[in-house]
């Protein structure tokens, strides 16, 4: 339903209470049913936008949207500011990661963490916690420079061995 239904809708609701409190002060009870009727009329309101607007999302047009509001527009690629996407990680990756020692980096008052060597950094102002700190504190991996995989990589390869055979 629009804004401008939606207020109508408002304005019946104050109106039936406004009319129930004349009655009731001037002891009228047959002016109850006035505030009866705007009750109802407000109510048919709300389920005649209920179904147009479900209407219209069931043939594939848009959901209208109230006025005054606003939507969340993605970043656009070339913005330095905006906040990478999340890395998309396995259910697995999660645990996994936080069991690792290695230490990665976040800026203060954002949502990712990241690898020191990370693009997006550039010269913005970093600080270095253990991974398995940074998931405590709710920060989750960049996308860009995909730290879980990375870390996770490194981790599962084997070693170099400190003895080499004989020849």
């Amino acid at each position: 339903m629009s804004g401008g239904g939606l207020l109508v809708v408002l304005t019946l609701i104050v109106a039936a209470g406004g009319v129930l409190g004349a009655a009731v002060v001037a002891g009228q009870p047959q002016w109850a049913w006035g505030s009866v009727v705007l009750s109802v009329l407000a109510g048919v309101l709300l389920l005649a936008g209920r179904f147009r607007d479900r209407g219209a999302r069931s043939r594939g047009g848009p959901p209208p949207h109230p006025a005054g509001s606003v939507e969340r527009a993605e970043p656009a690629e070339g913005d330095p500011d905006a906040e990478p996407a999340e890395e998309d990680t396995d259910a697995i990756d999660p645990p996994a990661v936080s069991d690792l020692e290695a230490t990665v980096v976040v800026i203060d008052e954002r949502p990712r963490y990241h690898l020191q060597r990370c693009s997006w950094l550039g010269e913005r102002e970093t600080l270095p916690l253990p991974v398995w700190r940074a998931r405590e504190l709710d920060f989750t991996p960049c996308a860009r420079c995909a730290p879980d995989a990375t870390l996770l990589a490194a981790a599962r390869e084997p070693s170099e061995p400190s003895w080499q055979p004989e020849k």
